[in-house]
């Protein structure tokens, strides 16, 4: 029979795959979405952020209950919550109803990927939680992947509803799967370590947490770091490739499934580094450096081909894998029983960047292009360029905090 830990590997990796495709579907029916709904493109920003919102809001009580309740518990709660989002947008019949499914989503996704966390921190030694975080997060890419091409291709022969409902049924098993499969901790007296705390404690804790020297640097490089290549892949690049290439929604498909498959291979690649050449934040300054320079040729460079921005969305799908740094950089400098609340609370930044940069960018398209009008190039040019700009300064704040090297040199 597998280990344990493997089979809690294995659920995990499933589970996160089925929360990414929630949060990146829209890149690809967005257009048809504005179409069949009269949307414009601040509906169609603050439909997708919603999930990013919600997402960011519930990680405080989800860091509280995985600590106090274990992530077994959480995880099956929120996957239940899960199922009832995807059917809800699948009955979504105008702006609101599938904007409060997106919010339901936020909430039955929001313990997918920090829940494993906590998970890894205690079935895996400390020196493998950022490779297990990075083979999490690089299947889990796969739902990414299943967000783009496939996507457009189910949409076009069986429609976006039909979509959700498939995806629906697939939370209901990965419900069944996680009952069999998920175990809190190698010690069950070890498996709830805030089970003790009142709620008071419980938020001094997260109070803690964030008065750590080293949080405000890792909050802002998260919240902005994944939030820039969401937006893109999850928001604006499909918007980007009909308005200015005149993609339909299988080439589209096509083009996005190099992005996010540049991401899932990206993750695998960067999980190991740290042990490689012991330091995090130069592997980050690295990976986010050469995002911002794809994002620059966006920007200044007029007319470029659709190869060109294959190969500059890919480029920055594999680089964007190193946002697992940040995740091993927070776990090597919070206690193990603020484990949960320290990964969460710090996780807010990554879905509350998601939307905010997501809104943002909706108002400024919507500015830029007001309804009735077609966006083009120039606009998206200075939608990256407002992204570019808020990357680099995320970054070169983060560069002020210490290093947290995997081997501490005496």
């Amino acid at each position: 029979m597998m280990p344990i830990a493997w089979r809690i590997l294995f659920c995990a990796c499933l589970t996160y795959i089925i929360s990414q495709f929630y949060r990146s579907a829209n890149a690809v029916i967005g257009p048809d979405l504005m179409t069949e709904l009269s949307l414009t493109p601040e509906d169609l920003g603050i439909l997708t952020g919603a999930f990013f919102l919600t997402f960011s809001v519930s990680q405080l009580p989800v860091g509280i209950a995985l600590d106090r309740w274990g992530p077994r518990r959480t995880i099956i709660v929120t996957l239940v919550i899960a199922f009832i989002g995807a059917l809800a947008f699948a009955h979504g019949r105008n702006l609101t109803e599938l904007s409060l499914a997106r919010v339901v989503l936020g909430f039955g996704c929001a313990a997918l990927l920090t829940g494993p966390m906590v998970l890894f921190s205690r079935w895996f030694s400390p020196e493998k939680f950022a490779q297990m975080s990075g083979i999490l997060i690089a299947v889990g890419n796969l739902g990414v992947i299943a967000s783009t091409a496939p996507l457009a291709w189910f949409t076009a022969a069986f429609g976006w509803r039909a979509a959700f409902y498939v995806t629906a049924a697939m939370t209901l098993a990965l419900l069944a799967l996680s009952f069999w499969a998920i175990h809190d901790h190698p010690n069950p007296a070890k498996a709830r370590p805030g089970a003790g705390e009142s709620l008071g404690q419980a938020l001094r804790g997260v109070a803690t947490v964030m008065k750590h020297p080293a949080f405000p640097h890792l909050f802002i490089i998260i919240f902005t770091a994944y939030a820039t290549f969401i937006t893109i892949l999850g928001l604006w690049a499909g918007p980007y490739l009909h308005d200015v290439h005149g993609m339909d929604a299988k080439a589209r498909g096509n083009v996005l499934i190099f992005m996010a498959a540049g991401a899932a291979g990206g993750y695998f690649i960067w999980g190991p580094l740290d042990r490689v050449f012991n330091t995090r934040k130069w592997l980050l300054a690295v990976g986010l450096g050469a995002q911002i320079l794809c994002l620059l040729v966006l920007v200044l460079i007029p007319g470029l081909s659709v190869a060109v921005i294959t190969i500059l969305f890919t480029v920055m799908g594999v680089m964007n894998g190193c946002v697992v740094m940040i995740f091993a950089h927070a776990r090597s400098v919070f206690p193990a029983e603020l484990a949960g609340r320290g990964i969460t609370t710090l996780n807010i930044g990554t879905m509350g960047g998601g939307a905010f940069q997501q809104i943002l960018t909706g108002y400024l398209m919507g500015w830029l292009a007001p309804k009735g009008s077609q966006a083009g190039e120039l606009d998206y040019r200075i939608l990256f360029g407002v992204q570019t700009i808020l990357l680099l300064t995320a970054l070169l704040f983060y560069l002020r905090t210490p290093d947290a090297k995997p081997h501490q040199i005496a």
